[in-house]
């Protein structure tokens, strides 16, 4: 969001249908079809052109996982390094006043499954560890482009830690 004077403007490039993707995404109504890399990816670009860095990969996170949980039954595949890695090389490409169908046409390299755009930043060690699935971890191979917008150019990993339910006695 924009502020002007003291009322927040959503950013133009923003379009209904967007919105209307988002509110679909955010509401678990989107098919498991539907739910494709790409479409991640426009979720991504939406929740970063409405907000900052750190809020929208709060949003971000939350869809994922409420989607994951709701509509998937997989929670357990949420992967906090790969979203917010996304998350921060989308917000690196952002262009001021780009609809997203042309944002969509120049992001070939985020989306060669024969050439995952993570591989360039980490190790398939690193990225595909326990550890990078349950919080955000540096890559090792070359670093991710930082945050061009957020209060103190920071980005914050800020996942709830996962909690072990308690076995049952018998």
């Amino acid at each position: 969001m924009r502020v002007i004077g003291s009322m927040a403007q959503p950013e133009r490039d923003v379009t209904a249908a967007d919105l209307h993707f988002l509110a679909r995404f955010e509401s678990c109504q989107l098919t498991e079809s539907e739910w494709t890399h790409l479409a991640h990816i426009r979720v991504a670009w939406i929740c970063l052109k409405l907000a900052g860095d750190n809020d929208a990969l709060d949003r971000i996170r939350a869809g994922i996982l409420r989607y994951n949980t709701e509509v998937l039954n997989r929670r357990h595949k949420y992967h906090e390094t790969v979203t917010t890695a996304f998350t921060r090389i989308v917000a690196d490409r952002l262009e001021c006043g780009e609809a997203w169908i042309d944002f969509a046409s120049r992001i070939d390299d985020l989306l060669d499954a024969r050439s995952p755009a993570l591989l360039m930043y980490y190790s398939a060690e690193k990225l595909f560890s326990n550890e990078a699935r349950e919080t955000f971890v540096d890559p090792d191979l070359l670093a991710l482009p930082a945050a061009k917008n957020t209060e103190a150019g920071l980005w914050r990993s800020s996942r709830p830690k996962k909690t072990k339910p308690a076995s049952a006695s018998s």
